[in-house]
């Protein structure tokens, strides 16, 4: 017993005088990189809306307006953390690929796709107050 309340002031006495380190602030590093060469992100967001806008699936679960937006702000995010030769090694024309880049591209799409969502919500609230 004694042993313990011995452990218990220790701790508690290390633990007073320890200072606290103030929480190191991580700055975001960003690539800097040429812009995407004239019409290249303009054809990409046509060509990724032509292929999600085909998809009987995504038909079913929202308006061609909100495909739309979600590409857009999917292939702004390529361009804006990637440089074009990034993007030609790892997705301009690829049949396959690879598995961290998919993730990459799922993630990015979701992220895009979560905002939209919220907008389109926003929208339809306030339409919602409108009409009352």
């Amino acid at each position: 017993m004694f042993k313990i309340i011995i452990l218990i002031i220790a701790l508690l006495i290390g633990g007073c005088t320890n200072q606290l380190q103030p929480p190191i602030e991580e700055k975001e590093v960003v690539a800097k990189h040429e812009p995407w060469p004239e019409g290249e992100k303009e054809y990409w967001i046509a060509r990724y809306f032509f292929t999600m806008a085909a998809d009987p699936r995504v038909q079913q679960i929202m308006l061609p307006r909100d495909a739309y937006e979600i590409v857009v702000c999917t292939v702004s995010k390529y361009e804006e953390e990637h440089s074009w030769d990034w993007f030609k090694m790892f997705l301009h024309d690829h049949q396959t690929i690879q598995p961290q880049i998919e993730q990459y591209v799922y993630d990015t799409t979701k992220a895009c796709a979560v905002k939209q969502k919220a907008k389109t919500e926003a929208v339809k609230l306030l339409d919602a107050k409108e009409s009352i």
